[in-house]
Formats: structure tokens, sequence, C-alpha cells
């Protein structure tokens, strides 16, 4: 049976309530613009009734829990989309640099310094004679030179960034991972009660979304409330605590580099499953996005300095070649056959004449036969065998244990007639050194004496304005040097541009679909989740009057209790 005082106390259940539901409401107010905040309820229950003849009579009302509403669903979502998001962010970013690069179009961009280049040639084929001529194809080919090494530099320069957004994101991975590991322990002795940690699950899925940003991750929640952490197949974070990861560089990942750096498990030096997410983003550009471009242009100066030198190596210009000329391209060794010593172009069989002259400028032509399969020394003893047949006083001999010195004691010599691509390769007598865009640049020797620029093929001392060598090389703008003899340097330099262009277009589409895809699941989780002022200020006034309600019934029950008392008196 009830009593008054059986009421008050289902009065004071329903103070105590309300109490709780406005501390709650006000709770969510306070943290209204807090990130990653799940609005919280208060789960209401029915006290055990007392049991009477006449049916169950209830006992007021008492609080179960403090909820925090929250859709895993949306938050799983979320996590599988994010580090797609991650990964195309990144890469649009080095995308909109490497536009940069070339400037293009624009007056001061690469194609127009390749121009320049070869106007200036089509100019010297109409004097060759002209030393002012000269001058101006050596400053303009210097010039040319030099915007390969700017954009080779501005490539290694990108790599470097990405190679250090790497080491950045390794870094940021481990902080997130050791706040996520003390999280876990926090939530799982706040809950050893039976209640959620509400505010530190929280936390904890900020912290889970940042990661998820980072690197591909699998969350899984345990009974006990703490998560464990995939990358990939391995596990970053569980109950035990965190692994700790980190940038190790690795010589074998670029034969040129040894400051690139791969990310690995500490205790265990097994590498990370990178699949997606920011660090995929900087690996990709850095491993195959960007060098795929620097090989292009390394490619384009490649055919430019073999196809320039083929002709500049085998003509003369208004002087002979004296004393002793040296190859610029070095082999790994002396005694290595040259189709395997390292060489940046192919040799094949063939032969080449140098062509000695006397002091009357009377020529002896020697013949030189190349074996691909023969050694560099073999090469300096069959250009001696040919000499000494010849009856010339040409001599060569190795230098360095990897390069070639040919000498002559007579006026002068020339090359001539190379069908075995051997003075290319080897780098003799080029107008060009190097072999590709970070080494490209123009031979000293020919620098310093504008008159040894080669402009004819005629063996003739005398016949210093022949141009046919000056009008090979402006052609060679023409020419079908690349994609297997389908495309001009213009075109492949063009088509490289275009590239660029359609994969940063491409990938700028992808990061407005991720960037749809997770605005739409973040909106979706804040409808659930955020908290909004209205509903919240709403709530409240209904709390108010169910306190006030309460406050109400003991106000009643008291004054019943004051008659009572009064008739006793």
């Amino acid at each position: 049976m009830g009593t008054l005082f059986s009421t008050l106390d289902i009065a004071r259940s329903g103070l105590l309530a309300a109490q709780v539901q406005i501390d709650t409401a006000g709770h969510n107010i306070a943290n209204v613009n807090k990130d990653g905040y799940s609005r919280q309820r208060v789960e209401l229950v029915s006290r055990l009734p007392n049991y009477t003849t006449y049916g169950a009579l209830g006992r007021g009302v008492s609080v179960a829990s403090v909820t925090r509403i929250r859709d895993e669903f949306l938050d799983y979502a979320y996590r599988l989309q994010v580090p797609a998001l991650g990964n195309a962010t990144v890469q649009a970013k080095y995308y909109a640099r490497l536009e940069d690069i070339f400037l293009e179009p624009a007056d001061t961009g690469f194609v127009s310094r390749l121009n320049d280049f070869f106007d200036t040639l089509d100019e010297f084929a109409t004097n060759v004679e002209d030393l002012p001529t000269r001058q101006a194809v050596l400053a303009e080919a210097e010039t040319f030179a030099n915007s390969l090494n700017d954009v080779a530099q501005q490539f290694y320069m990108l790599r470097s960034e990405a190679n250090e957004e790497v080491k950045d994101t390794v870094e940021e991975i481990n902080s997130l991972s050791e706040r996520i590991a003390t999280l876990n322990i926090a939530i799982r002795d706040g809950e050893l009660s039976g209640q959620t940690a509400n505010d530190l699950r929280d936390d904890r899925g900020v912290l889970i979304d940042e990661l998820a940003q980072l690197v591909n991750i699998t969350v899984r929640e345990q009974s006990d409330g703490q998560v464990n952490i995939l990358v990939g197949s391995d596990v970053l974070v569980d109950a035990t605590g965190w692994r700790e990861l980190e940038a190790v560089r690795n010589p074998a990942l670029d034969s040129e580099r040894d400051d690139l750096v791969e990310v690995r498990f500490v205790e265990s030096g097994e590498l990370v499953e990178v699949t997606d997410g920011e660090l995929y983003g900087a690996l990709q550009m850095r491993d195959v996005e960007i060098p795929a471009y620097d090989d292009r242009i390394d490619t384009l100066a490649a055919a430019v300095i073999s196809a320039i030198n083929a002709i500049h190596c085998t003509s003369n210009g208004l002087d002979n070649l004296s004393g002793t000329v040296s190859s610029t391209n070095a082999t790994i060794d002396a005694v290595t056959a040259l189709n395997a010593a390292g060489l940046p172009f192919d040799v094949s069989s063939g032969t080449f004449d140098i062509i000695e002259y006397d002091a009357s400028g009377n020529p002896t032509t020697i013949t030189v036969t190349v074996d691909p399969t023969a050694s560099l020394t073999a090469l300096a003893t069959a250009i001696n065998t040919a000499s000494t047949l010849a009856g010339a006083s040409i001599t060569a001999s190795v230098s360095g244990g990897d390069t070639l010195d040919i000498s002559s004691a007579a006026s002068g010599f020339t090359f001539s007639n190379d069908t075995s691509g051997a003075l290319t390769a080897l780098g003799i007598n080029g107008l060009f050194t190097g072999y590709d865009a970070s080494t490209i640049a123009v031979s000293e020797v020919i620098a310093d004496n504008p008159r040894l620029l080669s402009s004819g093929y005629s063996t003739d001392v005398l016949e210093t304005g022949d141009n046919t060598a000056a009008l090979a090389m402006a052609e060679l703008q023409n020419a079908m040097l690349l994609d297997s003899e389908s495309s001009t340097i213009n075109d492949y330099y063009e088509s490289t541009i275009v590239q660029i262009g359609i994969d940063a277009q491409a990938n700028e589409q992808i990061l407005d679909v991720e960037v749809a895809f997770v605005n739409d699941l973040d909106q979706r989780r804040e409808e659930v989740s955020g908290v909004s002022l209205d509903e919240e200020v709403t709530f409240m006034i209904q709390f108010q009057r169910a306190y006030e309600a309460s406050a109400r019934v003991i106000t009643v029950v008291n004054n019943m209790l004051d008659a009572l008392l009064a008739m006793g008196r």
C-alpha cells in the first residue's frame, strides 16, 4: 500500500531524474562546437513497483544510463572512405606542382627554350663562318641545357618533398596511435562498472578518423571497449599498446638516390602494407608518378643529346681537333664489354673513321672496327692498330680505368662515318656532355672555342663554308626521334604536358568525388550525433517542467502531512 512518504520518494526520484536530464542537456550545449562530440541522452526506467492486492503500485523513476547517440555503421563507412580522400588530396597538391614546373603555356616555358635553341641552329646553318652566330648557338645550347637541368632539379626536389612528407606522416601516425592506445586503457578502466565512457569514446573516435585519413586502417572494437586497429593485416593498436612505425632509408629504392625511405614496424622490421591514405599518396607520387614524368624528360634529353652529338662528333668546324680528345661518358671499367659497360647510348657492330691532317691539310683516313662485345681497352688497341696500318700518328689509351683518350701528333684530326654509335656512346667530340636532363651540359672545350662547333661534313679543310652538318642538326627538331620514331621532340614534349594535364584532371575529379562522399557521410553522422541547440533548449524546458511538477508533488504531500498532523493536535 502506498503512503504519503512513498509519494515523497516518488517525487524525489522525479526530481533526481529531471536534474540529470538538465545536466546532460547542459553538457550537450557546452560541447556544441567540439569536433566529434556525440550528443548524449538520459535513459530512464521505472523503478520496481510494490505489488498489492489491487495491483502493482509504481515507485517512481530511476536513471538507467547516459547514452551516447552514435551510428557505428556511419563511422565504419566514413573511415572506409576517408583514406581515398587523403590520397587524392596529397596527389592533387603534387600534380599542381608538376604543372608549375613547365610553366606551360607561357613565353618562359620549356618549349620556348627548346624552340629558341633550334631557331639559332637554323640561323647558324645560313652563316656557319660567322663567329657571333656560333657564340649565339652555344649560348642557346647552354640555356636549353640549363632549362633541362632546372626541370630535373625541380623533379628531384619534388620527390624530396614527398619523401619528407612520408617521414612526417609516419611521425603523425605514431602520435595518433599512442594517444589512441592511451584512450583505450582509460575507456577500459572507465567502463569496468558497466557504464559507457561517452566523452572518452568521442575523443578516441576523432583520433581514429584522423588516422584513417593518413593510412588504410581496419577498426575492431573488443568486448571491454578497447579497439584493435590494423594496417593491412598487421596490428597497429590493440589491448597491449601500439606498434611504432619508422621511416627507414633504403638505397635500393632508387639507384640514383640513397635518401628515400620506406615504412617499417620498428619491432619487427616488417614493411607496412600501405594501400591508401595520405601516406600512400605521398609514396605513390614519390615512387611512381613523379619518376614517370622525370623519365620522360630524361628520355627527351637523351634523344637530343644522342641525335645532336651523332652529327656533331662526325663532322667538323672551322678548326680541327688537336692534341688529346677524351671521352666524357665513363664505362664501368676498362675490361667490360662496351654493350654492358654502363654507357648511356647503344654501341653496335660497325666502324668509324679518324681523319688526320698534316701541316698542308692533307688527310689520312683511319678506319676503326668496333666490336660491342669487346672492352674499352680492346677499342683503344683497335684504334692504335688501325693508326699504325694507315701510317698515322693517332694513339689511344684508357685513362683512369674508364675513359678513352685519343691523341694526335699531327696538325689536327676529325671523326666521321660512325656506323657503330661508339663515339656518341662514349661522348667523344659531342656538342653536349651528359646523358639525361640532370647531366646535360655544353662541352667546355667547344664553349671555350666556338670555332670547334661542327658545321660541315667535308673533309677538305678549305671548305669552311660547308653547312651540311648545321642543317642536319637544325632539321632534328622535326625528325621522328622518339616513341619508336613516331614523334618529334616537340610532339613528345607536348604529349608529356598533355599527359600531366590529363592525370591532374583525373585526380581532381577523383578528389571532387571523394570530397562529396566524405562530406555526405560526415553530414549524416552529424545528423545522428550532432547537437542541435534548438532541440536541447526545448528539452531543457521539458525537463524544467518535469522538475517543477515533481516539486509540486512534494508541496502537495507536504500540505497533506501538515493537515494530518494538525488533526492529531
